[in-house]
């Protein structure tokens, strides 16, 4: 069938259904993962695991992302971004649901009097990398499809998108928590939500747009796009300046990524041994806090029109910093939500922002500091959980967990150093809203 001119109203309507379906695909990637955050508690007792164990065994999702490297490129341009989040899914949700049983079996081990198999957390961990692999692959395959539709559209869209999953992440953890309260086998849950969601997706998929066109960048206007492209292939000496650039952007990425690992990896356990909460109440802490998220990722683009990048990151920053202040120091449970509430909200527009100022540096080739921000956040993240791990077993949980608030503090600054640039000067009128400059920020 001969498809309609870009401008024609069937071709409107074509791209606004695979943007709603983009964002599924989101929301439903994100609702498998986050299913899993509240049967990490069941998994540390079920193994048998101290603090420092248990930090190793819950970075290996990150750790199979990571370790995916390049490969999510070539298998996206060899079967495209619709048949390689569909299939991609599917495997999540098979691993994330065999994960599940291994706690069960482990526990139920457990609960007889012997001791859990041997090979229960080896296996369980394995199953983690797999899932973590196949996020990485099918993440860029959605993005992928979420920035077709943008060029499409040639308005910034993705970062709704991205709110999607924060959506999906936080109601795939409160469900989870409830499952958990009412006593359901981890593995029955966690395959029950892999079906609805690959259901889900499998009608959405339908909707997705053939991948072609470059994307246009956040937030800057299709005719602003060519200028930056130049800049960007430039080599030289100014390579050397290029890398310098990127270490601030890198360290606010891995302070907005370290929040969420607070949320999925930390919360639970930490609402369960340190402030007494049942299970189902801690698994309620990461829905909490990604639900924020959400909501902040819902007005993200206006809060950044409206102050600018280095303001809006100076803000959300302080407001993270704060929010899990007040959750490792407030000995209240409404008073530790509502600074898990305050974390969701301030850390929603950093990692956005930081993917798309890696990739406006100057001197690199074209998407390479996005590439270098992303692989570097990742590498990062690796490392957090077992380094708070290691330190709580010398120290109370609490004090280890500072490590989040002392890193968005260094994002912080990060931010500072940033607005420290000078910007190229503007002809633009007073009522043209400004576009973040590729030395700088606004």
């Amino acid at each position: 069938m001969p498809s309609a001119s870009p401008s024609s109203p069937a071709a409107r309507r074509d791209v606004v259904r695979a943007r709603w379906a983009a964002t599924l695909a989101f929301l439903t990637n994100g609702a498998m993962l986050g299913a899993l955050i509240p049967h990490y508690p069941q998994a540390k007792d079920a193994f048998g695991l101290d603090a420092d164990a248990f930090g190793l065994l819950v970075v290996s999702l990150a750790g199979g992302a990571a370790a995916a490297g390049s490969l999510p490129a070539p298998v996206l341009r060899r079967w495209g971004s619709r048949r390689v989040v569909l299939a991609g899914s599917v495997a999540i949700a098979a691993v994330v649901t065999a994960a599940g049983l291994v706690v069960d079996a482990a526990a139920g081990a457990g609960g007889t009097g012997s001791a859990p198999w041997a090979g229960a957390v080896w296996l369980f961990a394995a199953l983690l990398c797999a899932a973590g692999v196949g996020d990485a692959i099918v993440d860029t395959a959605q993005n992928a499809q979420g920035l077709t539709v943008q060029t499409r559209l040639a308005r910034p869209v993705l970062t709704s998108m991205h709110a999607g999953w924060s959506l999906g992440a936080g109601l795939g953890a409160a469900l989870g928590a409830l499952a958990v309260g009412a006593g359901l086998p981890a593995g029955l849950h966690l395959g029950l939500n892999g079906v609805a969601c690959v259901a889900v997706l499998a009608a959405a998929g339908r909707r997705f747009l053939p991948d072609d066109g470059r994307p246009v960048p956040d937030d800057v206007a299709p005719g602003d796009a060519a200028a930056g492209s130049t800049e960007g292939a430039a080599a030289g000496p100014a390579r050397s300046a290029a890398w310098l650039a990127l270490v601030p952007v890198v360290v606010i990425a891995m302070a907005g990524f370290g929040v969420e690992e607070f949320g999925t990896a930390w919360t639970a356990l930490f609402l369960q041994s340190e402030r007494g909460l049942d299970p189902a109440a801690a698994g309620l802490g990461a829905g909490t806090l990604l639900l924020a998220q959400f909501a902040g990722r819902l007005v993200g683009d206006r809060v950044l029109h409206a102050l600018g990048r280095r303001r809006a990151l100076a803000g959300s920053l302080t407001v993270v910093v704060a929010g899990l202040a007040l959750v490792l120091t407030a000995p209240a449970a409404p008073a530790v939500f509502a600074g898990l509430a305050l974390a969701g909200l301030g850390c929603a527009v950093v990692v956005p922002t930081a993917y798309a100022l890696g990739d406006e540096v100057p001197g690199l080739p074209p998407r390479t500091g996005l590439a270098v921000v992303s692989w570097l956040m990742r590498v990062a993240g690796i490392g957090l959980s077992p380094l708070v791990g290691l330190l709580a077993t010398g120290m109370p949980l609490a004090a280890a967990l500072a490590v989040f608030p002392a890193l968005a503090a260094l994002g912080l600054l990060g931010a500072w150093v940033l607005g420290r640039r000078r910007r190229r000067p503007s002809h633009r009128g007073r009522d043209t809203p400004p576009r973040p400059d590729a030395r700088g920020v606004s």
